[in-house]
């Protein structure tokens, strides 16, 4: 029974660390995704057309830039 509880132990260790190692690269996504919703509502605030132009454009670029970083990833 100790032995089971060790492993489930070292188990719940190592996802912690993995996710400890992850969550830099998360939080700054996050950030840089707040960023883009800001700048399209400052955009919306002074002329409504125009935020929805921003924040396309914004969408645009960020499914851009995420793709090329998944693919380098997979490389």
């Amino acid at each position: 029974m100790a032995g089971r509880w060790s492993r489930a132990s070292a188990g719940l260790s190592r996802a912690m660390s993995a996710a400890l190692r992850r969550a830099p690269h998360v939080a700054f996504d996050m950030v840089g995704f707040a960023g883009a919703g800001a700048i399209a509502y400052g955009a919306w605030l002074i002329y409504v057309p125009a935020g929805f132009l921003v924040g396309g454009t914004l969408a645009m670029a960020i499914s851009i830039l995420v793709g090329r970083k998944l693919g380098a990833a997979a490389k």
